[in-house]
């Protein structure tokens, strides 16, 4: 039997997923999360003993609660508005999924962020593919302009930020073109293009070329200044909203924060977590939040590590529990069946 390639196996039709194959599938990602789980909780340790692990425990176990709510529900609500820019995605390059489905499937992707690099998101472009039927080398996309676009946001509000404190702006400067570099290669069509130079040495590059083909073919739909726009118009607020519960929770802990400065840690904190590619960011982000409130707002290393803490978990770990259990549910829609409820509802 010949090879197949990873892209082709995965644009091929659909197969039944029987209850065996769902399990498998279930507890793959499962091991996944616990594993990083207690990567995360290492971290927490970690910082909990730098910052002092009595006092900063005390410092969590004072937070006022309904405060340290809103956090939460600053980050669901940061979830909504990615949404509209995930269901703008799927309208331009002429998915037909429905509402529900399409905002399950969205869900999901916060479950992946606890892969390297965020890679893992290429697991809602698999389900989109089974309920639509399109290649998934054409769904694939939306989630690198999705990653993109995120990054633009924290990178436009994290120098923005730093101009306004007057702090920081060399450094932030650094890290957005560092971290600008890997995406503009997959967004830019050079390799392809080198690959239709050479398509016909060899059946391995031709495979590769008519992947990449249909790829961007589906990118030119998003790879302009209008979806760019249109992108940070959904962008804007889910990145303030998200720095919103760093807020919150300084607020929880009885220090009065400023929002200008809340927006310039958490920005700069996601792209330190992004530059390194690890695993949802844990440890350069954790450790980039704690620097960052100890320098931008003055505190000790008792308050800088219980917020972190505090925001970690609101902003990572609330994501990445939503995200799996909408992965596990989505992963009934890798059935055949998925086909005969395109139009349907669940």
């Amino acid at each position: 039997m010949k090879r197949q390639s990873i892209l082709h196996m995965w644009d091929t039709p659909s197969r039944k997923l029987d209850k065996a194959q769902y399990v498998k599938l279930v507890s793959r990602f499962r091991l996944l999360a616990i594993l990083v789980l207690f990567g995360s909780f290492g971290v927490f340790i970690a910082i909990a003993l730098f910052g002092g692990f009595s006092k900063v425990v005390g410092i969590i176990g004072h937070a006022v609660l309904y405060l340290y709510a809103l956090a939460f529900l600053c980050v669901f609500l940061s979830y909504c508005f990615r949404y509209l820019k995930w269901n703008y995605y799927t309208k331009k390059l002429g998915l037909k999924v429905p509402q529900k489905k399409n905002f399950l499937v969205y869900l999901s992707t916060n479950g992946m962020a606890i892969t390297p690099g965020n890679v893992g998101s290429v697991v809602a472009a698999y389900t989109l593919k089974k309920i639509t039927g399109v290649r998934f080398s054409k769904i694939l996309p939306m989630i690198t302009v999705q990653l993109f676009t995120d990054f633009l946001g924290f990178a436009l509000f994290a120098l923005a930020a730093a101009l306004i404190i007057g702090r920081y702006v060399v450094y932030v400067v650094i890290l957005d073109l560092v971290l600008i570099v890997p995406f503009l290669l997959i967004i830019n069509p050079w390799l392809y293009n080198l690959l239709k130079r050479k398509k016909k040495k060899g059946n391995i590059l031709r495979r590769v070329y008519r992947h990449a083909r249909h790829y961007y073919m589906s990118q030119n739909a998003l790879n302009n200044k209008r979806t760019y726009l249109v992108s940070l118009l959904f962008t804007a607020p889910a990145d303030i909203l998200n720095s919103m519960a760093l807020y919150f929770s300084i607020l929880a802990v009885g220090v009065k924060p400023q929002i200008l400065k809340s927006v310039f840690v958490f920005s700069t904190s996601q792209i330190f977590g992004m530059i390194t590619a690890l695993p949802g960011g844990i440890g350069a982000a954790d450790a980039s939040f704690v620097a960052l409130l100890g320098g931008t707002f003055r505190l000790g290393d008792a308050l800088s590590s219980a917020i972190t803490i505090m925001t970690r978990l609101a902003t990572l770990w609330f994501g990445v529990a939503l995200g799996i259990i909408a992965l596990i549910y989505t992963i009934r829609y890798w059935s055949a069946e998925s086909k005969r409820n395109r139009e349907g509802t669940d």
